[in-house]
């Protein structure tokens, strides 16, 4: 932390930081003076109820000293809160406003000073209430340094002139104000450090908001370059496809290039599956929420298992286990199907040949749970953690030898987080992995 003992901010939003601090002191103004008031109005009412008069010394002080509190501070009150409105809409008022928190520091800090010659006229020997204002001022406002060396040196000259109607020997005179003159420098570098704190804690929240915005705009362009690139991929890659499956309908051509072109097909299709997942990405991270609409889940998920089956490579068992009572929820349907899609995909990826899958449906303390179970070869315990990072290091190829570019259950965590919900794993290495989605179920008129 830069400590500003002699000397101000200097960095380029030292204007911002001022009118943040400025801002600060008037809301504290508002809530010291409050305070100052109940203290000064209690004692008040416990010296008139309990009859302390004789008791007290230097009453006749105490008093004036008390009614002068009632009376001022919620003028103090009233000001700074009116100041402060004026303030956030108009910087013009900054001055003022620093100058009238700059005359409540200023009150606070004789008034305490004051109160230390009414106990014993003879402050060094009473200097609590005297600290007491020093330090109030000194932590909870924020001054520049002309600021605080001007309530420094107009204190000490007030207790210099104030300790001649108490004291006149040549060696109190001298004590007191030795005294005072520790106090006073304590309050000054307290000050300057409780000035530099808050200005250190600004202008590094000031940096990290500007690194943030910095980064995320980075970040949108990057996802508008990535949207772009991959939509315009989606073209060509649709016409080799074409044009692969037009040259497989030969019947003239041998096995040789016939096996080929299956390759040139297959390759497509994982470069189309890769450019889906980047433009999903892309299109998580840009938008915003999802349109949610009411679904019986029931029914979503079974559409989703029929199609599933009715694939004609599908050499997996999946079984839906529903419920018996309909079970709704708000989604987005064609993000969903996305994400049961990616959990599906992933569960069949891992499954061997003749594997089975299941999926369930139940209702729990209001919350829908959604569920895919594969019976297959699991997750290290080491890599469950990264499961959900994009580009995940626990992307692994399949029973199969299928690719991965670990964006799969990226996208479904980013789904199901758009949808309220959250997305858990329990995984056995060598015994299956089970995917459970979290939503809030139970939807109004059903």
């Amino acid at each position: 932390m830069r400590v500003h003992f002699f000397s101000r901010t200097d960095l380029h939003s030292r204007s911002d930081f001022r009118k943040f601090y400025i801002l600060q002191n008037l809301n504290t103004t508002q809530t010291v003076s409050l305070i100052y008031f109940f203290i000064s109005l209690t004692i008040r009412i416990v010296v008139e109820v309990f009859g302390l008069e004789k008791k007290v010394n230097h009453l006749e002080d105490y008093e004036l000293s008390n009614m002068i509190s009632l009376v001022i501070m919620p003028v103090f009150y009233v000001v700074s809160r009116q100041m402060r409105r004026l303030f956030e809409t108009d910087n013009k008022y900054a001055s003022i406003s620093q100058l009238l928190v700059f005359m409540f520091a200023l009150f606070i800090m004789l008034n305490c000073m004051r109160a230390s010659f009414y106990t014993m006229h003879n402050p060094r020997n009473t200097l609590v209430l005297y600290l007491t204002g020093l330090m109030i001022t000194g932590i909870l406002f924020t001054f520049e340094f002309y600021g605080s060396l001007a309530l420094t040196l107009l204190t000490g000259a007030a207790f210099a002139v104030t300790l001649t109607f108490y004291q006149h020997g040549i060696n109190e005179l001298f004590m007191n104000n030795l005294a005072s003159f520790i106090l006073l420098t304590i309050f000054f570098t307290l000050s300057r450090f409780s000035f530099s704190y808050r200005a250190d804690n600004f202008f590094k929240l000031r940096a990290i908001e500007e690194k943030n915005f910095e980064i995320e705009k980075a970040s949108k362009v990057k996802n508008e370059i990535l949207g772009v690139v991959a939509h315009d991929l989606r073209n060509p890659l649709m016409a080799i496809t074409l044009i692969a499956g037009m040259m497989s309908d030969d019947e003239q051509m041998n096995a040789e290039n016939r096996e080929n072109l299956q390759m040139i097909k297959t390759s497509c299709d994982k470069a189309a599956s890769i450019i889906n997942d980047l433009l999903e990405t892309a299109n998580n991270d840009m938008g915003g929420d999802f349109e949610l609409v009411p679904a019986e889940l029931n029914k979503f998920l079974l559409q989703i298992v029929d199609e599933w089956l009715r694939r004609k490579n599908a050499d997996i068992n999946i079984l839906y286990y529903g419920t018996k009572n309909s079970v709704y929820a708000l989604i987005n349907k064609e993000k969903m199907h996305r994400a049961m899609d990616n959990l599906i995909s992933n569960a069949v990826k891992f499954s061997k040949q003749h594997g089975r899958i299941e999926i369930s449906l139940n209702e729990l303390d209001g919350e829908a749970l959604v569920t895919v179970k594969d019976f297959g070869i699991g997750i290290p315990a080491d890599l469950l953690p990264y499961v959900f990072d994009r580009f995940s290091k626990a992307s692994r190829k399949g029973v199969k030898g299928q690719e991965s570019i670990g964006l799969g259950l990226n996208i479904v965590q980013q789904i199901i987080q758009k949808h309220n919900g959250r997305l858990e794993v329990d995984s056995t290495e060598g015994t299956g992995t089970a995917f459970t989605i979290y939503l809030k179920s139970g939807i109004a008129g059903h």
